[in-house]
């Protein structure tokens, strides 16, 4: 029996049921776009469950479209209906479908719908108009579609998402109430010791928060929709860490405060809401419902409403600054050049869609707000790309949604339209310096970013990045789009169809040829002397957004082969790889020496030894330095004979990294192999495999390694670390720092991440020195990599007897449905944990030999612990503890950094000379903790191959040095710095040894 039958026999439970059904419909409706409002909704009594306590999936209900009431039911009035209606009894199974009854509330969804407007095309010979349909998904308004009677109701012209311009200026009409108080007090003066954040849970919000922190002293007050303010306070830390912005020290400034911006007195309780009165002295209001499908009446409440709610707050007790994100949207689209200037909004005409209706609607209100007395500001970016530094992006925005269904349709449209992306650093940092700055003479502010991008140019930078993708006109664009909904494909853009139509795009995508120009007169005046900048979009940085959301599972690895509609060799190699230098733009400097010839090959007499001598235990060797001043890629020779290019500085080891002309896989010709010997790698290793392997194995393990799921260890980490530390102290007052921290921390942290026996750490650390330390034999190190397989093949084949609810026993069910192998399997784990463990125990060592050389950072760490995360950017930096190189073999010829590199010979990318690069990183051989911008570091790689880890080595390593120095305020190094043993011949440079005293 169904295990929902009971409610239909009770007539109570059935009318509650389906008034819970409609609620939860109506709520989705407001808060949704149509198409992805839930088909179904099931009520059960209970939910069933498993033994252990976890829902039964497999016995849940299968969902059944819900019956049409008689008063709902519209028999169909014509053969074209009848016609129709019998399509959709035969698509969703219902016996009867009235001809005004919506699609999705018979129990369709977005890819029903288009396998549905296929059978029309078949039946009438004509194709559906998707962007129309998705806006009245009933039989009748299809009819009318396919010709049955004119639609008066539907113009192509007119966006039904939106209103008309005078109900926009209707609405934008300021309310009398918002005003001042008489008894309020004046506004305070910077700097603000209490700041209200909305929208702190987004992502933009995100990074505003980080600068209102970073940039002031002041308690951030952020609401949140929670029920109360310990869940509200732990979704702003959990959004912090998922875009790898929590810091230490974040708990004492920063206050999450239920609300609802949606909801009159922004959902606060009176007596809360008269706290904020009282004590907030500024507010940033970046709140709002960004979607592009939701209609206007939709998305009032929060972005129109709550927008009034938050200047009748400004205006209560104390007069506070408001700080108001809006948008270039708010523009009226048009073909052609415009300039918009930074001014209040006068034209209403031209605005399409609810959310650029919506904020054009509450740009006014805030200007008006400031004649009234209220300091209010207006920011207007363009629309808001991936941070500059570390690429991390939001996949929750329609450019990458487009980029997303462009790629899994392997086709971008051709449409010729400015776009003007902004980081979304450069955004969250103006806000933060123009808002604590105090009361501007300026309110409104155009944040454009350095340059418009056209759109064919940014898919032509994804295709430079290595992605497959044809350019095609529109219709056969927008074409093979529906034909692939139809046929079921997933593609992000689906949800998006009623955005595009058979003849072009809706008026929110933009117009064909427009070309706005948005002056900032007020926005550099206001930044004049901050050093903050706005970089272009250019390859290097789509790169960098594409590889954040390679790592994160969002997109595919590139694909490997260049198609025909990307640039050839030597268009590629102009923009992936730059040849100039400073001086060449000078137009004093003397001409240039004639350019050396990219093919000439170096007397092997000539060649220089690798590795090469250090000269300072904490730098790289010098000659790195020296060789690449004459010639940018160098050639060596290994110890095993083999001539290899050595890649040094920063610009050419990214590019290097993100070239599909050059492989990781040990059996390509040319591969260095002093590193990895003879031995063969196991299958599952994918850090040395290309794509599609490669793309498909990280994909297993990716989303184990996501920021909020790694913070969610740091207590545990704290634990482990405090028991060592205790361990310590009992044997003190001195003890060797590599025995008794580094290595049990590394091996601790992630045996219990894979769930592997701690006490068998022994096996592995001694199996894995012998594999990475570059003195073995060959015979060594294949009899160590042949036990360290054996070790996990048993530990894996344990593991899938009794699979758990983590890492392995999800890569167990991924191995059980055919897609790893029982060798990958193996392969995957023993990757995962020795590159786990011993590269933290070498940082953690080599870390704290570095605080301790520098008694200064380190008394600023101790002054100020919120620093930790960005030391831990500078120690990569300055460390970069894998001295070896990474080894690449080229597949085809290029060149890079001017050098001819032949397909079939290997080079050598130097993390640790490209992390001292001068270019990038002023002053390179000094450690500097207040660094600007650390996190530009390639410590962990870069593109498709970046340390899929590098998240759990940020939570650990701010982990244990900030509880190391905090437990032992006097430590100290037991030898100096140039006694200590360190591993140079090792893969992974470190210290065998670290005696310290306290």
């Amino acid at each position: 029996m169904s295990p929902h039958r009971p409610l239909a026999n009770d007539p109570l439970a059935s009318t509650w049921s389906a008034g819970l059904r409609s609620a939860l419909r109506g709520y989705a409706r407001a808060h949704l776009p149509e198409p992805m409002v839930p088909a179904h909704f099931v009520v059960l009594p209970e939910l069933p469950k498993l033994p252990n306590g976890k829902v039964d999936r497999a016995s849940l209900p299968a969902p059944s479209a819900e019956a049409e009431t008689p008063s709902d039911y519209v028999a169909p009035r014509t053969a074209v209906e009848a016609r129709l209606a019998g399509l959709w009894q035969d698509l969703l199974g219902s016996d009867r479908i009235g001809v005004e009854t919506g699609f999705f509330d018979l129990g369709g969804d977005s890819l029903t719908v288009l396998r549905m407007a296929g059978q029309v095309k078949e039946a009438y010979g004509v194709r559906v108009d998707l962007r129309r349909l998705f806006e009245e998904p009933t039989v009748a308004h299809l009819a009318r579609m396919v010709g049955d009677q004119p639609d008066v109701a539907v113009s192509e012209a007119a966006s039904p998402r939106g209103v008309a311009a005078q109900d926009m200026a209707t609405d934008a009409t300021l309310p009398d109430d918002v005003r001042p108080a008489a008894s309020a007090l004046p506004p305070a003066s910077a700097p603000y010791r209490t700041v209200l954040l909305t929208g702190g849970t987004g992502y933009t919000g995100a990074f505003l928060l980080r600068e209102l922190l970073e940039r002031s002293t002041a308690t951030v007050y952020v609401l949140v929709r929670a029920e109360d303010p310990a869940r509200a306070t732990e979704r702003v830390r959990a959004n912090l860490a998922e875009y790898g912005l929590l810091r230490e020290g974040d708990a004492a400034r920063v206050r999450g405060v239920p609300g609802d911006t949606g909801r009159p007195y922004l959902g606060l309780t009176p007596s809360t809401y008269r706290e904020l009165a009282e004590r907030v002295e500024m507010i940033v209001h970046n709140a709002a419902i960004s979607s592009w499908l939701v209609p206007y009446p939709k998305i009032k409440p929060v972005n129109v409403l709550g927008a009034l709610e938050v200047l009748r707050l400004a205006g209560r007790t104390r007069v506070k600054p408001v700080h108001f994100i809006s948008t270039t949207g708010v523009y009226p689209g048009h073909r052609g050049a415009r300039t918009w200037p930074e001014e209040r909004l006068t034209v209403a005409d031209g605005v399409a869609g609810g959310y650029r209706q919506s904020k054009w609607v509450a740009d006014n209100l805030m200007t008006a707000a400031r004649e009234r007395g209220i300091p209010t500001h207006v920011y207007r970016p363009g629309p808001i790309t991936g941070a500059r530094a570390t690429g991390v992006c939001s996949a929750d925005t329609f450019i990458n949604h487009l980029i997303k269904g462009c790629l899994q349709l392997g086709a971008y449209l051709d449409f010729d339209m400015a776009v003007d992306l902004v980081p979304v650093d450069f955004v969250a940092a103006s806000v933060a310096h123009i808002a604590l700055g105090g009361v501007r003479e300026h309110g409104v502010f155009n944040l454009p970013g350095a340059g418009a991008l056209d759109m064919n140019r940014i898919f032509e930078l994804i295709t430079e990045c290595g992605y497959r993708l044809r350019k095609l006109p529109y219709d056969a664009w927008y074409g093979e789009l529906t034909d692939a909904a139809a046929r079921g494909e997933d593609n992000e853009l689906i949800p998006y169809l009623p955005l595009f139509g058979p003849e072009g795009p809706a008026e929110e995508v933009g117009f064909a040829g427009s070309r706005p120009d948005f002056d900032a007169t007020h926005l550099s005046a206001a930044l004049a002397g901050s050093g903050i900048t706005c970089p272009p979009v250019d390859r290097d940085l789509m790169g960098r957004y594409l590889s954040y959301f390679v790592s994160t599972g969002y997109l595919p690895a590139p694909d490997g082969d260049a198609p025909d509609t990307q640039p050839g060799p030597e268009s590629l190699e102009r923009t992936t790889m730059t040849t100039s230098t400073p001086e060449a733009s000078s137009s004093t400097a003397p001409a240039p020496a004639p350019a050396p010839d990219p093919s000439a090959r170096p007397a092997t007499d000539a060649v220089p030894d690798f590795p090469m001598p250090r000269a300072h235990p904490l730098d790289p060797p010098p000659a790195y330095r020296q060789l690449s001043a004459e010639q940018p890629v160098f050639r060596v020779r290994t110890p095993r004979g083999e001539l290899v290019w050595v890649v040094t500085r920063h610009e050419d080891a990214r590019a290097v990294l993100t070239d599909l002309r050059v492989s990781s896989d040990p059996k390509s010709p040319g591969y260095p192999s002093y590193i990895s010997g003879d031995t063969p790698l196991p299958p599952g290793f994918f850090l040395n495999q290309d794509p599609p392997d490669h793309t498909r194995l990280r994909r297993l393990v990716t989303r184990e390694f996501l920021i909020s799921q790694m913070e969610r260890k740091r207590p545990a980490m704290r634990r482990v670390l405090d028991g060592l530390l205790d361990d310590l102290q009992a044997k003190g007052p001195g003890a060797d720092l590599i025995g008794g921290l580094a290595f049990p921390m590394a091996a601790t942290v992630m045996c219990e991440l894979l769930d592997v026996p701690y006490e068998d750490k022994s096996v592995f650390i001694t199996l894995t020195d012998t594999v990475l330390d570059r003195s073995s034999t060959p015979e060594q190190a294949e009899n160590a990599a042949g036990e360290l397989m054996a070790y996990f093949d048993l530990l894996v084949t344990a593991r899938k007897r009794a699979p758990g609810d983590d890492m392995l026993g999800r890569l167990a069910e991924q191995e059980a449905n055919g897609t790893l192998s029982h060798d990958e399997f193996v392969g995957l784990v023993m990757l995962l944990l020795l590159s786990g463990y011993d590269t933290m125990a070498q940082m953690i060592g080599l870390g704290t030999a570095t605080l301790l050389e520098h008694p200064a950072q380190l008394a600023d760490l101790r002054a100020d612990p919120a620093l930790y995360p960005r030391a831990v950017e500078e120690l990569l930096r300055y460390l970069s503890i894998n001295h070896a190189g990474l080894p690449r073999a080229a597949v085809e010829d290029l060149t890079v950094g001017g050098q001819r590199i032949r397909a079939g010979e290997g080079l050598l990318v130097m993390l640790n000379a490209a992390n001292r690069d001068a270019s990038v990183f002023p002053e390179p051989d000094v450690f500097d903790i207040h660094r600007a911008s650390p996190q530009a570091h390639v410590a962990f790689g870069h593109g498709f191959h970046k340390c899929i880890g590098l998240t759990l080595a940020r939570v650990e390593l701010t982990t244990v040095f900030a509880g190391l120095f905090e437990r032992f305020p006097t430590l100290g190094l037991g030898v100096p710095l140039t006694e200590l043993p360190f591993r140079h011949d090792m893969v992974l440079y470190g210290l065998r040894e670290l005696p310290v005293t306290w």
